[in-house]
């Protein structure tokens, strides 16, 4: 219908620590993630948003901290989606209850790397 995302479309599962890219109703990749640090209070954003802009070699930066990603895509704000060299392979599980992010999405670097080379601006991104 007229509200309907369409058949491409990036899902964030946030209680699976999950992503999946749907291109064209297929799931092209999927893979764990890292979202916000719940017991610091910066839980990710739930809702339906468009991708805003991608970039590479982007150093993101906080009241406390510049941390230089290779694939930064954001989605809501200051929000994105974004590798992390620095979390090795630890992605997925209860992570993001103590060692989670600033409210970002980190995920590993293919994983990145496969979704900026395939995603377009405006693609939606359903995080739930």
């Amino acid at each position: 219908g007229e509200n309907d995302i369409g058949s491409t479309y990036v899902e964030i599962d946030l209680s699976a620590q999950h992503l999946y890219f749907i291109k064209d109703g297929s799931v092209i990749m999927e893979s764990p993630l890292v979202s916000g640090n719940m017991s610091r209070g910066w839980g990710t954003p739930g809702g339906v948003f468009g991708l805003t802009y991608k970039t590479r070699n982007a150093v993101l930066r906080g009241a406390d901290y510049a941390t230089p990603v290779s694939y930064w895509m954001p989605f809501n704000g200051g929000v994105g989606i974004h590798d992390l060299a620095s979390r090795g392979n630890n992605f997925g599980g209860d992570i993001y209850k103590t060692n989670g992010s600033h409210g970002c999405i980190n995920t590993p670097l293919e994983a990145a790397k496969t979704i900026y080379e395939t995603v377009s601006v405006g693609t939606p991104v359903i995080v739930y």
